[in-house]
């Protein structure tokens, strides 16, 4: 458009000048600058501005020319130095995914001036700084990654949290991710890692806290709430134990959920809890009432375990299993128990027996060992069990050493004159 003008203009000023120039009516151009005067005629007047113009015009051009050579260098420097920060970019991710930390963060940072994305260059070479142990360089590079990019908190929040956790710098990690949840609450994966942060702390009060906000945003599986779940109330009931009296964690079960009530890992620890604080008896009945509606290996090896006075009432409840579980050693074994609470001598005996047929092991050995030396009066038997239930526990080296204290004479004491 400027050349357009500066055509018309020469153009016009061409054809006026070439038509006085015909009419021999060349003007009269007179002005003075700083007390000097100039005259000459119209067309001489109007040759020089045209010159003017055109030297005018061949600067600009030419200024141009070199603007743009200028502007094409630097462009194309800077094309190079983006191109070289992309590629330190590239091997530095992939010299930090083959655990090459040190290579990693040194490359990451060579041209992370040039960068376009220095966010990510900043958080990986955060994460590679914080596996070769240097958090006050991760912290640095955390600190210019917010400042990079002061939108993306949650981005490097969330990376710092993370990095905090997998080094064990759990109340760090806490104070990190509730300042999160403080910018945006409900994020699903802040949600996530502060419920692992508080099971990790034992911080079972502010679990609950969460946990409905956890159901509701946390879109996790329901086996993972539930993991949850089963956390919080084993931890309580682990808490209220310390205070050695059973009244304040049966009351706490009482107010549980029956949902949770049915999970093995639940009510087995409930009872394990209930056996530390000297209520063995409400454990085995708990049990009991467990086992006689959800069968469960690993509920039956643990109401083994226990050494409790029983009625008969709760003795044919349990004998009333072995029509589905008669090959059941850990039944057989809490049965030989149970009899032997009850002075049943003969039928604790076959109970034990049977136990030790269908499996070996250590605790039946014991029982019925005890059982024929302190009640049955059959010493030589006894030793026996007691000789094989060491073997199960020792090996052959037990063995020997059961058979030598059983062999070795007792010294006769002499008296000694002086």
């Amino acid at each position: 458009m400027n050349r357009l003008l500066y055509i018309l203009l020469i153009s016009v000023i061409t054809i006026v000048g070439f038509t006085m120039y015909q009419n021999k009516d060349l003007g009269l151009v007179s002005f003075s600058f700083i007390g000097i005067s100039f005259q000459t005629n119209l067309v001489v007047f109007g040759a020089a501005v045209l010159c003017a113009l055109f030297a005018i015009l061949a600067l600009i051009e030419t200024w141009e020319l070199i603007k743009n050579t200028f502007n094409y260098f630097i462009n194309r420097h800077k094309q190079v130095l983006t191109e070289k920060a992309h590629n330190s970019l590239t091997k530095g991710f992939i010299e930090y995914a083959e655990g090459r930390f040190e290579q990693s963060e040194k490359i990451l940072q060579k041209h992370i001036k040039y960068s376009d994305n220095r966010l990510l260059v900043y958080l990986t070479a955060a994460r590679a700084a914080q596996q070769l142990g240097a958090h006050e360089r991760r912290d640095e590079y955390l600190r210019k990654a917010h400042l990079e990019a002061p939108d993306a908190e949650i981005a490097i929040g969330l990376t710092k949290a993370e990095l905090q956790l997998s080094h064990d710098q759990i109340e760090q990690a806490l104070a990190t991710l509730e300042q999160i949840n403080s910018v945006s609450e409900n994020h699903p994966y802040v949600l996530n890692l502060l419920a692992n942060t508080y099971r990790q702390l034992h911080d079972w009060d502010r679990l609950t806290q969460i946990l409905p906000a956890l159901k509701k945003f946390g879109k996790l599986s329901a086996e993972t709430l539930l993991t949850f779940e089963v956390a919080v109330c084993n931890g309580k009931l682990s808490n209220l134990a310390r205070n050695n009296d059973s009244s304040p964690m049966i009351n706490f079960w009482n107010d549980t959920s029956t949902h949770l009530k049915v999970i093995p890992q639940v009510i087995e620890h409930y009872a394990r809890e209930l056996i530390k604080v000297n209520a063995a008896g409400e454990a085995e009945q708990e049990l009991r009432q467990y086992l006689d509606k959800n069968w469960q290996e690993s509920t039956i090896i643990l109401y083994s375990e226990l050494d409790v006075l029983v009625d008969n009432i709760q003795l044919e409840t349990v004998e009333g299993w072995l029509e589905d579980h008669q090959q059941n050693a850990w039944l057989l074994l809490a049965l030989g128990k149970m009899c032997m609470s009850r002075s049943l001598w003969g039928k604790a005996r076959n109970y034990l027996e049977a136990s030790i047929s269908i499996r070996p092991m250590p605790e039946n050995y014991l029982k019925l060992a005890r059982l024929l030396e302190e009640h049955m009066e059959e010493p030589g038997a006894a030793q026996e069990y007691y000789r094989q239930g060491l073997h199960l526990l020792a090996g052959d080296y037990g063995e020997d050493v059961l058979g030598n204290d059983f062999e070795r004479e007792t010294p006769q004491l002499m008296v000694v004159k002086t």
